[in-house]
Order: C-alpha cells, then sequence, then structure tokens
C-alpha cells in the first residue's frame, strides 16, 4: 500500500551520504547507466461557439486573472487532475466543445457551477495558446515552473520545481538514453523533495532532468536524471508521463516580471535549509484538501493587520518536513518576501499567485487552485 501518500518516483534514502556514490567530479557520463524503477519503492447550448472572456492587457480582469479558462457563463473554471489515492473515485469526462474523453491520465478544465468540462486542448485554444495539430517547437519553459510526472497507480502526481530553461544534451547522454525517431530529448535542472533520493549535502534532491518529448503528440516522458557532479545516468525503468504548470510571470505574454537570480537565490537557501521528508506531512496534506485547508483564503485576511498574522504563520509553515509539493510552494512565497522588502506587499503576492500551505497542499490541490491565479497546465509540451 501507499499509506504516507507518497508521491515520488525515486529510490529510498535514510539520510543526505557525506560522499557522492555516483562517479568522479567533473567527468562526462560513462557507458553505463544505473536502472532506477520509477515509482517501485513506496513506503508503506447554441451551435455558435459562446465567448470566452480571455483578457488582453494586464494581469488580472473580472473573472480572475488574465490566463483565465471560463465557461459560457463567465465562471472562472479550475483543472483538475485526479485526486490523491481516489483511483477508484474517478470518472472520465467527455469535453462540452470537442467530446474528447479526459481520463484520469489527463488534466480537464471544469466549472463546478454549470458542470461544464474543457479538455486540456479546448482550453488552450481560449487562451489564445498555439493549435496543437500541427507540431511546433517545445514550450519555452522558465525558472519556477512546476512539472508533475505521473500519476501513478494511486493517482499521485510528482512534483518537480524547475530551475533552469531547456539546454543542450550531452552527446553522451544521447547515446546511452537511445531515443526513437520522431522525438526529441530535452533536458533542464530541477530540485524535489522525495523519499526516494536526496542531494549530497541537503534533503531536497537536485539534478539535470531528462525528457522525450514525442513529434506525434507533444508528450513529455521523464525518462531519466543526473544529480550534479555524476558520472552515472539514473533512468527510469519505464517512462514518466509529465504535465507543465506554467507560472504567470512571463514578460513575452504580458505578464508581470520576475527576478530569476533572486529565485535561484531562493532556492539555494531553502535547499540549504531543508529537512528530511515528511511521511505524516502527506497524511496531513491529504485530509486537509479533503477538509478544504489546504487553500489560503484571501477573504479571512482582507486587512494589513491580519495579513502580518498571515506572514507568521507562513515562516512558521516553512519550518514544516516537506513533501513534493512542498518545494514550489515554499519557494515561491520565499520570493515573494526576497523580491518585495514591504511584507504586506508580498503577502499580496502570495495570496494571488501562491495562496497554499505548504505543509497541507498536495500535487492535485496546487492544480485546481493555480489555475484559478494565472498558472496554466499544459499535457503536451508545445508552445
Amino acid at each position: 500500500g501507499n499509506p504516507a501518500g507518497e508521491c515520488c518516483h525515486r529510490r529510498v534514502a535514510s539520510r543526505p551520504p557525506e560522499d557522492s556514490a555516483m562517479g568522479a567530479k567533473g567527468s562526462k557520463p560513462r557507458k553505463t547507466r544505473q536502472v532506477t524503477q520509477f515509482g517501485a519503492q513506496a513506503d508503506g447550448e447554441s451551435e455558435e461557439e459562446p465567448e470566452h472572456h480571455i483578457a488582453v492587457d494586464g494581469t488580472k480582469h473580472k473573472a480572475g486573472f488574465r490566463h483565465q479558462v471560463t465557461c459560457p457563463e463567465g465562471h472562472a473554471m479550475r483543472a483538475k487532475v485526479v485526486r490523491e489515492m481516489f483511483v477508484a473515485c474517478y470518472s472520465d469526462r467527455e469535453c462540452d466543445k470537442c467530446e474528447e474523453v479526459c481520463n484520469i491520465d489527463k488534466s480537464h478544465y471544469h466549472c463546478h457551477e454549470c458542470d461544464y468540462v474543457h479538455c486540456n486542448q479546448c482550453a488552450r485554444e481560449h487562451l489564445g495558446l498555439k493549435d496543437l495539430t500541427h507540431r511546433g517547437p517545445p514550450v519555452n519553459i522558465k525558472v519556477g515552473d512546476i512539472l508533475l510526472a505521473g500519476p501513478d497507480k494511486f493517482g499521485i502526481h510528482h512534483v518537480i520545481l524547475v530551475c533552469s530553461g531547456w539546454h543542450e544534451v550531452d552527446h553522451d547522454v544521447l547515446e546511452l538514453l537511445d531515443v526513437e525517431p520522431g522525438s526529441d530529448v530535452l533536458c533542464c535542472e530541477t530540485i524535489e523533495s522525495t523519499q526516494g533520493s536526496v542531494g549530497t549535502e541537503t534533503w531536497w534532491y537536485k539534478s539535470t532532468t531528462y525528457f522525450v518529448r514525442h513529434h506525434e503528440d507533444g508528450a513529455l516522458l521523464l525518462v531519466a536524471d543526473m544529480p550534479p557532479d555524476s558520472d552515472v545516468l539514473e533512468q527510469a525503468f519505464e517512462p514518466v508521463p509529465t504535465k507543465l504548470l506554467l507560472h504567470p510571470f512571463r514578460t513575452e505574454t504580458d505578464g508581470p516580471e520576475m527576478d530569476e537570480a533572486a529565485f535561484l537565490e531562493v532556492i539555494e537557501e531553502a535547499a540549504s535549509r531543508s529537512v528530511k521528508y515528511g511521511k505524516r506531512t502527506a497524511v496531513k496534506s491529504v485530509i486537509s484538501g479533503l477538509l478544504h485547508q489546504d487553500h489560503i483564503n484571501a477573504s479571512s485576511y482582507a486587512t494589513e493587520e491580519a495579513r502580518g498574522q498571515l506572514a507568521k504563520k507562513l515562516k512558521e509553515s516553512w519550518k514544516a518536513r516537506p513533501i513534493c509539493a512542498s518545494v514550489a510552494v515554499m519557494c515561491w512565497q520565499q520570493y515573494f518576501f526576497k523580491a518585495h522588502p514591504d511584507r504586506d506587499e508580498a503577502v499580496q503576492h502570495v495570496i494571488d499567485y501562491m495562496p497554499h500551505w505548504c505543509h497541507k497542499s498536495t500535487p492535485s490541490a496546487l492544480v485546481n487552485s493555480l489555475t484559478q491565479h494565472g498558472w496554466i497546465i499544459s499535457d503536451v509540451a508545445d508552445e
């Protein structure tokens, strides 16, 4: 079973190793591979299409945020993925526009008031993103984006925080991966919290993570990773389907600006203070989601005094043992405090863009909430 709600695809480690067993510093990958089976070691309407209200300037609009999918009645729609540990309760939904079946492996957008569903492709169209009929270049990922690997057999996605854009893949790695024609190999720097892997000096696990992107359907599959200063490629036993949760701080789409250097400093600082993965935190997060206690309710912090109290609660929550979702929540919240010296302004940004408790939030809860706060989920890695 999986009583701890483990949302990782890594090998189990009890503490950060004193010395890396992966290989000599600075050497390139050997013509060997260390294979780790991902997920193997879990512990214990009218004929005319209605107009959708997508703003074209500014960050917020009357339905919430610029990148907001709305139903024909103008209600903000939330993205949904399967809820952790509730696989047996999941029912496929049919897109109300194109009739595409949204199964357990896919994301979709849902209007609670109207019970109206959009598949991910139709949601992309309403957001003004490129049509996926013809394959284009890979999406331009950025520091702070979130990768969702899975779901596994328990309905759990694993959250991985992006620390770089795509960069060139070493020729030796390409030879080891031996990818079939019709696919690209992409890689980026990432960081995560998991029971399965830890860093050489921190509990959080940094690595260069490798993906295969299929030309035919744009699907992104996590296939391997390599820790810093390692010469061993750790390859997945089976490729892991991966979704992208893209943050709204993109100036190329008229989003607000972001200081990536400051964000990376926050990641380094948070990793240096990181603690062991929290099994109890995982259980608490699932229960908090059922009780709707994972989300920070803006109406509860309408005054500056209340937001001051929230700032204290946030900083206290960062001390809890993390699960995979905690890394993204914590780093984004700490970034807002670093980027905005005025405490009230920082808290306002948390409420606007990352209104979650880092010790009470599951991956599915993040998807459900953040897509009402300017974030976009994509099942494919196309622009």
